[in-house]
């Protein structure tokens, strides 16, 4: 997989996988009461789904998230972004960079030879039942 910078005001697809990294200010154990209230706060959306959180040693807050959907409101980082600080308790969030995760062409080609192989496999497993039932 590879990270790539992109404008936080950049338009976003569903399937699309984006990690946000803001800027903290506070005590880490704040910080990370913080990061779980939003998680939970922000469970049930439907747009995007957070994939997971972390705390890096910098006090930087890093949030990974899928786009799940993008009508009727065009979903960006940004708007992701003013939800999870929206979320929180304590406003010491500050969106600093934003990634999309891209799969790598190798990666890809590598998930499109086993979805073939594992085809293959199951109309043979169904071919095989098929001539044991006559």
């Amino acid at each position: 997989m590879q990270k790539v910078e992109i404008d936080r005001n950049k338009p976003l697809q569903p399937g699309d996988i984006i990690e946000l990294h803001f800027s903290t200010l506070g005590m880490t154990w704040i910080t990370a009461a913080q990061i779980a209230l939003i998680e939970w706060r922000l469970a049930g959306r439907r747009d995007f789904t957070i994939l997971s959180q972390s705390l890096s040693e910098n006090n930087k807050a890093i949030f990974t998230a899928r786009i799940n959907k993008t009508n009727p409101v065009v979903v960006t980082a940004a708007v992701i972004g003013a939800l999870i600080i929206g979320a929180g308790v304590v406003a010491w969030l500050t969106l600093d960079k934003v990634y999309q995760i891209m799969e790598s062409p190798a990666g890809q080609v590598g998930m499109v030879g086993f979805g073939a192989l594992a085809t293959a496999v199951a109309v043979a497993l169904v071919l095989a039942l098929l001539s044991k039932s006559k």
